[in-house]
């Protein structure tokens, strides 16, 4: 069976941005005209048209969203493939008019803070050189600009970094958009499934996916973040709660920082098991 064939329209809006950033965010209509449902690590051929042409791209999916749609990777994209998708579609290479405006410059902007800034630095750890703490700073900056403005595609790629300190500026960037990618990096550390599963606004089926990772579960720290959160379901409770020993199921019965829910449950499984 060959693989499934998503078709786009590559004057659509932002789609020519999104090729040429080497990926894109298909709607579930084009997943439903496909007749398929795409799951997450599918190989597809993205079929993008222009007109009364076409080509046939190779992608991998990054990221499925059954209410709205896909995140697409392109394979083998290199500049010969940008090339291609410029000229099935007449377009200019580089579309990037803003780019020169709104990305190079910034950068360069920390340059002359260690001569200028470096004596007045607000932020200075005590006892850390000048030099030191602006080094610091101009690395956090340039992280947090390389990040900013990057396409859906793009961030979630970038949710499977290597490097927690990109993972956490990119959450904090991007918020929950990019919040199931991130807890299927199968790097992510326990400080970050905790500071991830404490999210009241986190949905369900993420605390789910979280509760359904073992090696997660057996970490005290993720499962008091997952307790006090108030999304938690019934069910999802009980499944933590087993977890605890008789001493921590004491705790959990009477701290007050946890929901009602969780207190009740704690009592409930201690009652049980006196009985």
């Amino acid at each position: 069976m060959g693989r499934p064939k998503v078709v786009i329209d590559l004057h659509e809006a932002n789609c020519a941005r999104d090729l040429f950033a080497g990926g894109m965010f298909v709607g579930s209509a084009a997943i439903a005209a496909a007749g398929c449902a795409l799951a997450f690590n599918d190989e597809v051929d993205l079929v993008v048209r222009s007109g009364n042409r076409e080509l046939t791209l190779h992608a991998r999916v990054v990221f499925v969203d059954p209410a709205t749609g896909a995140g697409l990777e392109l394979l083998g994209f290199d500049a010969g493939m940008k090339e291609r998708i410029a000229q099935l579609g007449e377009l200019e290479l580089a579309p990037a008019e803003p780019d020169p405006g709104s990305e190079p410059e910034p950068e360069p902007e920390p340059d002359p803070d260690p001569d200028s800034d470096s004596d007045s630095d607000p932020d200075a750890v005590p006892g850390e050189t000048s030099e030191a703490g602006t080094a610091r700073k101009k690395l956090a900056l340039n992280m947090h600009e390389r990040l900013r403005g990057l396409t859906m595609v793009e961030q979630l790629k970038r949710a499977n970094s290597n490097d927690p300190t990109e993972r956490m500026t990119l959450e904090r960037i991007y918020g929950k958009t990019v919040w199931e990618a991130l807890l299927r990096n199968p790097r992510l550390t326990a400080p970050e499934v905790a500071r991830l599963a404490r999210m009241g606004s986190m949905p369900r089926t993420l605390i789910e996916l979280i509760i359904n990772n073992g090696s997660w579960l057996q970490i005290a720290e993720v499962r008091r973040a997952l307790l006090g959160n108030p999304r938690l379901g019934v069910d999802q409770i009980l499944r933590v709660l087993r977890l605890l020993s008789k001493p921590e199921l004491k705790v959990a019965a009477s701290l007050m920082t946890y929901p009602h829910a969780v207190r009740d449950a704690a009592k409930r499984l201690l009652k049980g098991a006196d009985s």
